[in-house]
């Protein structure tokens, strides 16, 4: 208690002390103090939200809201509620929650919205409705899972059935598909043909063709070949590498059969080729006899029918026709009358034999073919070339055209190709001679270098060698000298006792008597 009255009493005395300026400046910077320790606090305390889901549908986002009030979820509604956001701690397990009762749907219906919202009395046009607008969720749900997509819709028209009119060309289904592509994201042709035959497939009697695709553009991207016959320019390219394969191998056919003659180099073949590549079915329905000799066939039925009358009664008489008969009329005399007539039908059986032809494209309409020989060439020379290409080739005499002529070719260029490739091949020689002399020096002083430093390092072993055998001599003969120095010494010491002792005898008698008595 005392310490707090000590503490109020310093601020007071502290307070007291200031004058006003210093009191309002005091008090201001306390007041930002407080307010920002109360701001952080505020943001520290503050619940944050996460986004749940984006770009939603206002019907699907009507269902979340309406399920996360009854479930009492904390939720924050964004960008004029297409985003909603919740707690960040419960986005999954939310998401589950809503996966379980079918949200979000993408803003369509599916089949389960038919199967629980089916009321008794619903008519039979409520029902097609309802399927249809189903078929299109699902539709649009399988084409959302495209990456290139981000969303899409459909509208599916099909015709009204009816018993009792008879539907025509222009009441076929037909599709519309609406698709909004993700940023720099593009929609292939093998893609639009995939979402065409995903909805043809899906409905029944639609064709590809009555299925339209745009996208967020305006772009129509169902304006591609639906199938691989229609793809003109997939099939031309594939005709023309055709033909351009079979004009080589007959050239390279003809050229290889001439070089041999002439010599390589004296002849210059160029075959220019036109195929046919219309497809065409033939049927054919053959009628023969069965007996070819007497032209006739197998007997299959005979109708034989005879008439015969006698008798006395009128016999008809007078001229036929209208003329003898009017203004009067003819009359008949009585008398006898006899009537005959035979009639016999005969029904054979011939041979019918039906011929279903199909004529596979590429079929050679025309062939021409161009010779040119180095040397001059005769008639009767030309001739005999002109058969051999024409056997090499097939030729047809109504169809394909074969050009021989004989003469000197230009070979400037040639020489002069080849005088720059001898050169350039001389060049080369002499680099590489060059290289390769390089490379042997380079070698030799690699090596002269590696034995150059391994003789180094070999003298020098033998010299450090030598050096220690040499240190290990001198060292001996030290401790010998050292040894006979020792000896020498002791020597001249007892040497100079022995004298000393014989000078002054009294003196070392009395340092004698004083060592033993020290010790």
């Amino acid at each position: 208690m005392d310490f707090f009255k000590k503490l109020w009493q310093q601020v007071s005395d502290f307070w007291l002390s200031r004058n006003k300026v210093q009191k309002i400046k005091i008090s201001l910077s306390a007041f930002f103090i407080i307010g920002a320790v109360g701001f952080l606090v505020f943001l520290l305390n503050r619940p944050t939200y996460a986004p749940l889901y984006t770009n939603l549908d206002a019907k699907d986002a009507g269902e979340i809201v309406k399920k996360l009030d009854d479930e009492k979820i904390a939720y924050k509604l964004a960008d004029n509620g297409r985003t909603i956001m919740v707690d960040p701690k419960q986005v999954y397990k939310t998401r589950l929650m809503l996966a379980q009762e079918g949200l979000p749907k993408g803003g369509v219906m599916d089949f389960s919205d038919i199967f629980n919202k089916t009321k008794l009395g619903t008519t039979d046009w409520e029902r097609q409705l309802q399927y249809n607008q189903a078929l299109q969720g699902e539709l649009t749900r399988t084409i959302e899972e495209m990456a290139e997509v981000d969303s899409a819709r459909i509208h599916i028209v099909q015709p009204e059935k009816s018993l009792f009119i008879e539907t025509g060309p222009k009441s076929e289904p037909s599709a519309a598909v609406f698709l909004k592509l993700k940023p720099g994201a593009q929609m292939t042709e093998e893609e639009v043909r995939g979402i065409i035959n995903l909805i043809s497939h899906s409905v029944e009697g639609m064709k590809p063709e009555n299925v339209t695709v745009i996208d967020d553009y305006g772009r129509i991207l169902s304006n591609i070949p639906l199938t691989e016959d229609e793809n003109t320019k997939e099939v031309i390219n594939s005709q023309l590498a055709i033909q351009n394969n079979f004009q080589k191998q007959l050239q390279a056919n003809v050229q290889s059969l001439l070089e041999q003659v002439f010599g390589p180099g004296n002849v210059v073949v160029r075959v220019s080729a036109k195929l046919n590549f219309d497809k065409k079915i033939v049927e054919n329905k053959l009628f023969s006899p069965v007996n070819k000799d007497t032209g006739e066939g197998i007997l299959r039925s005979v109708q034989d029918l005879r008439e015969h009358f006698t008798g006395t009664g009128n016999v008809p008489g007078g001229t036929p026709g209208v003329a003898a008969n009017v203004p009067g009329y003819q009359q008949v005399n009585g008398g006898n009358s006899d009537y005959q007539k035979t009639e016999v039908t005969k029904n054979y059986e011939i041979n019918e034999t039906h011929e279903n032809l199909t004529i596979a494209p590429g079929a050679v309409d025309r062939l021409t073919v161009s010779v040119v020989v180095n040397r001059t060439l005769n008639d009767n020379d030309k001739d005999a070339i002109s058969r051999l290409v024409g056997n090499a080739i097939g030729y047809d005499p109504q169809r394909d055209q074969i050009s021989v002529e004989g003469m000197t070719f230009n070979n400037d260029l040639v020489t002069a190709m080849t005088k720059e490739m001898t050169s350039l091949q001389q060049q080369r020689a002499k680099q590489r001679n060059l290289a390769l002399t390089v490379a042997g020096l380079m070698a030799a002083l690699l090596l002269g270098t590696f034995g150059f430093k391994a003789i180094q390092r070999r003298r020098q072993r033998e010299e450090e060698r030598m050096a220690r055998e040499l240190a290990e001599a001198q060292a001996a003969a030290a401790e010998q000298a050292a040894a006979q120095t020792a000896e020498n010494t002791k020597d001249d010491i007892y040497a100079n006792i022995e004298k000393l002792a014989r000078r002054n005898p009294e003196d070392v008698a009395r340092l004698l008597k004083t060592w033993l008595n020290e010790d």
